[in-house]
């Protein structure tokens, strides 16, 4: 991506975060030519897509499947016709694939961040989720801007006024909208909502270690688009979908860990290993695993939010806030995501405010 443009001063809108639901509400906004920009902030890094070189081609870093989805509660034009099917995943079991039935007296630590992956009901959008996101892309990435540490934030009388960048960079804005990595908004703002903040930290959070393999040479035994769960002797699921992009054959890969010990390269090397492992017993139990490895660290993905009485909206306490998650939904998937940018753009409601001039800022 190449940027020209320099960060303004002041926007009306103002998207912190790089994902899908930041890019589908953004696309929307442009549509209405709105003023926004889009910051991908340090404290986020969870994008969610990868340019690989070997396939020319900008890779979903996650496992996309899809849980139910109710295309009668907002206009769900971006995705095409949506097929609902019922099915399980598979698991690898004594040289056979069956169909998941549950993880029975197993003690996964993780369980928690799995169990949506197998719902019955499942969700198949006509549109790719790496076409959908370079459509909005190519629409919007003028009005990215990377690497954007946000180091103080300003609020008075219920509005925030003003965030502070790297340390040195002021921007203000009629609106913001956070779209991921949400414990670090309560970090900022929690003062000002101390019971919500109180609840959401006592949250139990997951991160994901992901693999995704451009496979040079077939595996064995495979089926396209199908949900794989796979479990070796440390009881450790590992979730996988096969697709093909540009006609190359991809494979994703993703298993979780305690977000606490996201940084301890231990933890997540053992992880990585443990999906390689699983995957050779699996699919080429006789062969190589060929292809191309790309490994991306996803921080703090999961956390079952229900008890915090937080909703995706505006926040409670502040007038020009807004917190838009799919870990609200408590399902998971692609299109759930881009769900929640569309909720942003159906939310909108009149003119962006003006920033007070002499703001009060609350360095953290």
């Amino acid at each position: 991506m190449q940027q020209t443009p320099k960060l303004s001063k002041r926007y009306d809108h103002v998207i912190i975060g790089y994902n899908l639901a930041s890019l589908s509400f953004a696309y929307e906004l442009s549509k209405k030519q709105q003023n926004f920009c889009v910051l991908d902030s340090k404290h986020i890094n969870s994008s969610g897509a990868k340019f690989i070189s070997s396939i020319d081609a900008l890779v979903s870093t996650r496992v996309p499947f899809n849980g139910p989805i109710d295309d009668s509660t907002l206009e769900l034009s971006p995705f095409g016709a949506i097929e609902h099917t019922e099915g399980t995943p598979l698991t690898f079991d004594k040289g056979a694939f069956k169909s998941f039935l549950g993880f029975g007296d197993n003690n996964i630590t993780a369980m928690d961040a799995v169990t949506p992956y197998c719902q019955v009901e499942q969700a198949h959008p006509q549109l790719q989720v790496e076409d959908y996101w370079q459509q909005a892309l190519d629409t919007v990435e003028t009005s990215i801007f990377l690497d954007q540490q946000i180091t103080d934030v300003a609020y008075e009388e219920g509005n925030v006024t003003q965030i502070t960048l790297n340390g040195k960079t002021s921007l203000s804005g009629g609106q913001f909208y956070f779209f991921d990595q949400l414990p670090f908004i309560f970090e900022k703002a929690g003062s000002a909502m101390k019971k919500q903040a109180s609840q959401f930290g006592k949250a139990t959070w997951y991160s994901s270690v992901n693999l995704v393999v451009h496979h040079t040479e077939e595996p064995e035994n495979y089926e396209l688009d199908q949900l794989y769960l796979l479990m070796g002797s440390k009881n450790q699921p590992c979730l996988g979908v096969f697709s093909r992009i540009k006609g190359h054959l991809i494979s994703r890969w993703e298993t979780f860990i305690p977000a606490e010990l996201t940084p301890d390269s231990e933890t997540t090397g053992a992880a990585l290993k443990e999906i390689k492992k699983q995957m050779k017993r699996a699919f080429s139990p006789n062969q190589n695993l060929a292809g191309h490895d790309h490994i991306v660290i996803h921080d703090r993905v999961f956390a079952e939010l229900e008890k915090t009485g937080i909703q995706s909206g505006k926040l409670n306490k502040f007038n020009n806030l807004g917190v838009y998650s799919s870990l609200f939904t408590n399902q998971v998937g692609w299109a759930h995501e881009i769900i929640c940018g569309l909720s942003a753009a159906s939310d909108l409601q009149g003119e962006p405010k003006e920033a007070p001039e002499t703001p009060t800022i609350a360095t953290i």
